[in-house]
């Protein structure tokens, strides 16, 4: 699209002096070359706004019987939430492919494409959009959303991975197929959205404390570490060890476990460099009689390379015991991971779209 621009010799902001004041007639001359200027760019983005077709809504389903959750972020002036069971061929990348196929020439940087649902290819039988969602965020501030729209990440210089599928609420009426953001996805915006009303609103906890860095290295400080932090690095020094320098580094929290508040570690024994050597690192419960483990990852290969912090506990099914949101740092992506207790054994139920360079 080529753009046409009128420019006045007069400084922009700066007021205008008697024997700089531009006459009547030179006036409405250079009103007229303005508005044919204007003009021009309209006929010529014409045919740009025809070929994006306007967004239509997504349709409201009935409420869950059974809770149902997602992981989103607040983007500023439009809230995400990912929904991956929408996805064609339980894809990521399908939906990509469906929304550079139906906006083929987004004109942002960095945005969201908002879709045409009937024109996509769309699971809708697994969809879940009561007319009002309940969102949740790390501050445990409490709103109540509506989410009328499909959208997908997009740009000219968008050089990662973002995801599929989202579910957009704006609080404005989308009538244009792009949609500029004011921030990118981020874990300090992290949100949780409850399908339909709660009866309670969750408690959300934050990280109580972080391992010190210093020279881009973390600092294995015995006051900062819990008590029985040489068991936890003994534990996950068993492991198939390289010859990475290792550091024993993470985060605690406060979470409800056998309807009582725990402190929580997580705990990695690792090269903070995701490119060296192997990651593994553990969740434990700290107690009078030491560390109890938990959950422990042990990385079966290099393929899958990040390092782990807790991000929040929250209690998302309403069963009285606290999930557990991890965030998995890679060397310039992060994706996050939902470890919660399943028939009395922690485990991985949940991993949120990577957003980061895809190599």
């Amino acid at each position: 699209m080529v753009i046409l621009i009128a420019e006045s010799s007069i400084a922009p902001g700066r007021k205008t002096t008697d024997h700089e004041a531009v006459p009547g007639e030179k006036r409405r001359k250079m009103k007229s070359a303005v508005f044919l200027c204007l003009f021009a760019v309209v006929l010529l983005s014409k045919p740009q706004v025809e070929e994006a077709p306007a967004p239509t809504p997504v349709p409201f389903t009935p409420e869950p019987r059974q809770l149902q959750w997602r992981i989103g972020f607040d983007l500023g002036n439009a809230i995400v939430l990912e929904t991956p069971e929408l996805n064609p061929d339980n894809d990521a990348t399908s939906a990509i492919r469906e929304a550079n196929r139906v906006l083929p020439n987004p004109f942002l940087d960095v945005g969201l494409g908002l879709l045409p649902v009937s024109k996509v290819n769309v699971r809708t039988q697994d969809l879940v959009n009561p007319r009002q969602w309940t969102i949740v965020d790390l501050r445990a501030a409490k709103t109540r959303k509506v989410f009328q729209w499909l959208g997908v990440f997009m740009g000219r210089r968008l050089a990662s991975s973002e995801g599929g599928y989202h579910l957009v609420s704006r609080s404005s009426t989308a009538r244009q197929a792009f949609v500029g953001i004011r921030r990118e996805p981020s874990p300090e915006d992290l949100v949780i959205g409850f399908a339909g009303p709660l009866k309670t609103t969750p408690r959300i906890h934050g990280k109580l404390s972080e391992t010190k860095w210093e020279n881009l290295l973390p600092v294995e400080d015995p006051a900062s570490l819990p008590p029985d932090f040489e068991s936890a690095k003994k534990l996950l020094a068993a492991f198939p060890s390289d010859t990475a320098r290792r550091f024993l580094y993470g985060t605690s929290i406060e979470a409800l476990i056998r309807n009582r508040p725990i402190k929580l570690w997580l705990l990695n024994y690792s090269h903070p460099d995701t490119s060296l050597g192997n990651h593994p690192w553990g969740i434990f419960e700290e107690s009078a009689s030491g560390l109890r483990p938990l959950y422990v990852y042990n990385p079966p290969n290099s393929n899958d390379p990040f390092v782990a912090y807790f991000t929040a506990s929250i209690d998302l099914d309403q069963d009285g015991v606290d999930e557990l949101v991890v965030e998995a740092s890679y060397r310039t992506g992060t994706a996050f991971k939902v470890i919660a207790n399943r028939g009395g054994k922690y485990q991985e139920i949940f991993t949120s779209y990577y957003r980061g360079p895809e190599s």
